[in-house]
C-alpha cells in the first residue's frame, strides 16, 4: 500500500505532465490517488489552475467528499473517482482527463480497430453516454463502465481511466488519446486501410493485462 506522501507526490507528477501535454485543461479533468488507509482518497481541487498544482493544493477526502485535511474544494467527480475505485480490485490510482482527439472519439461513437498493437489492447474500451459532471448518475455509469474496461470515454466529456498505481491509470489515458489520434490520421489519409489479421487479433488479446 502506497503511503500519503507517495499519493501526493504521483498526484502532483501526473497532472503536471497531463497538463503540459494537453489531457488537462487549466481547470478541468481531475486525478486522485487511493491513500495510504486504503479506504480515503488525495484528489485535485476543484477550479484550480492544473498548471501550478502543489501537494499542498490537493485535498484529502473521505467517500462523502467530507474533507480530511488541505483547504480546497475537492473535484466535483468526487463520487466518479470514489465509485472506480470499487470498481476494479487493486487500483489505486484515477485518472480523469478532457482529451481533446479521444472526446470527439467518443462524440462520434467511433471504436478502435485492429490498426496496432495498442488498439487492439484498447479494443475494450467503453463508451459511457452524457451525464451531468460530478452526479451520482454519471458515477454509477463510469463504475459499470470500468467492471469490463480499465478506460472509457465519457460522452461529450472525456476520459476516466484506472490503474494498479497512478502511473498506469496516467498511461493508458495517453495511449487512449494518442491511438483515437492515429485513427483520426488514418481516416485522413484515406485509402485501402490495412488491419492487423484476425488471428492475430486473437493471440493479441491475451496480453492485453500486460498493459
Amino acid at each position: 500500500m502506497q503511503t500519503d506522501r507517495e499519493a501526493r507526490e504521483q498526484i502532483v507528477q501526473i497532472v503536471g505532465e497531463l497538463f503540459q501535454s494537453g489531457h488537462l485543461t487549466p481547470t478541468g479533468g481531475n486525478v486522485s490517488a487511493l491513500a495510504g488507509d486504503g479506504e480515503t482518497i488525495w484528489i485535485t481541487p476543484s477550479g484550480l489552475f492544473k498548471g501550478a498544482l502543489s501537494e499542498e493544493s490537493l485535498v484529502h477526502i473521505t467517500p462523502d467528499g467530507k474533507v480530511i485535511q488541505g483547504t480546497n474544494k475537492p473535484s466535483v467527480e468526487y463520487q466518479m473517482h470514489f465509485r472506480s475505485y470499487r470498481a476494479r480490485k487493486g487500483i489505486t490510482g484515477a485518472v480523469h482527463t478532457h482529451s481533446p482527439i479521444a472526446t470527439a472519439f467518443g462524440i462520434c461513437n467511433q471504436r478502435f480497430e485492429p490498426i496496432n498493437t495498442d488498439a487492439v489492447f484498447l479494443a475494450d474500451t467503453q463508451i459511457v453516454p452524457w451525464f451531468m459532471p460530478g452526479t451520482k448518475e454519471l458515477a454509477e455509469a463510469v463504475a459499470a463502465a470500468l467492471e469490463k474496461s480499465r478506460g472509457a470515454i465519457l460522452q461529450n466529456h472525456g476520459l476516466m481511466t484506472v490503474g494498479k498505481d497512478l502511473r498506469a491509470a496516467a498511461n493508458r489515458a495517453i495511449l487512449i488519446e494518442e491511438t483515437a489520434k492515429l485513427q483520426l490520421y488514418m481516416k485522413q489519409f484515406g485509402g485501402q486501410v490495412s488491419l492487423i489479421p484476425d488471428d492475430w487479433v486473437k493471440k493479441l488479446a491475451g496480453f492485453a493485462d500486460f498493459m
